[in-house]
């Protein structure tokens, strides 16, 4: 009998806050995804059990802004169960802060917010790692779309940190062996970033960031960027396929 197509649950919070390139790195291995939308009033589950995969994206508000975004209350309720369930499950940004707050974490202001084309440092752990042992080779900075004002201050204690920078010491982490945390953007294009540029201007010209600025980072590394981090999200659909499998068991 033949394995049905895995769907992963994607959580958009936001409405330019879009999967991006995720969408077709994991239907390329043969994933569908299943994109709700709690902004326009969609429902979060608070189990997985009826998915092979959880994928929560990014998003502006802050793990506890749950009087503006009601249903954050939810989606930390399902990120606990995904745990307990053991589904393969990808946090973005917001989605990998909820991770680690729903878990026992902490989040709060970053002292320095990363806007734009950032560098991050793989540990030694992620060469070990299913998801992230493919995106690079040894431990070496590698650029990655960065936006965020919020940052991971203490990861649950079950967590291994994988992956870091100068200005954000946690950008990612595992929790046990299903459930992966990033402060960063792979999912992320010029398209996608540039809209994100529109809102935030006090926070950039603090920083003396400029639009221009930005474009030109995207010019020298957006396509090296596409081209690295693919392995990311065919890991991680080979993950689900392999977590399908297992259930088809």
């Amino acid at each position: 009998m033949s394995m049905k197509t895995p769907v992963v649950l994607v959580v958009q919070n936001e409405q330019d806050a879009p999967i991006g390139y995720l969408e077709n790195w994991l239907k390329d291995r043969g994933v569908k995804i299943e994109v709700i939308y709690p902004f326009k009033g969609d429902i979060v589950p608070t189990t997985s059990k009826d998915y092979e995969g959880v994928i929560v994206l990014g998003g502006s508000r802050g793990v506890h802004d749950e009087d503006q975004w009601p249903w954050l209350k939810d989606l930390k309720e399902l990120l606990r169960n995904v745990i307990k369930e053991q589904t393969p499950t990808l946090g973005v940004c917001l989605g990998g802060q909820l991770l680690a707050d729903a878990n026992g974490g902490k989040v709060g202001r970053t002292k320095k917010p990363e806007i734009g084309v950032g560098f991050v440092e793989f540990l030694p752990a992620a060469k070990d790692d299913c998801v992230l042992s493919g995106v690079v080779k040894s431990p070496i900075s590698i650029p990655v779309p960065q936006y965020h004002q919020d940052a991971i201050l203490e990861l649950p204690k079950d967590a291994k940190l994988l992956v870091t920078s100068d200005d954000c010491a946690v950008q990612a982490f595992v929790l046990g062996k299903n459930a992966w945390g990033l402060q960063f953007h792979p999912e992320t294009d010029w398209n996608i970033m540039s809209d994100w540029l529109l809102s935030e201007d006090e926070v950039r010209k603090s920083l003396g960031i400029t639009d221009d600025s930005v474009e030109k980072q995207f010019e020298e590394f957006g396509e090296n960027m596409k081209n690295t981090w693919k392995s990311l999200g065919v890991a991680f659909a080979d993950t689900v396929l392999e977590y399908a499998g297992k259930l088809e068991k």
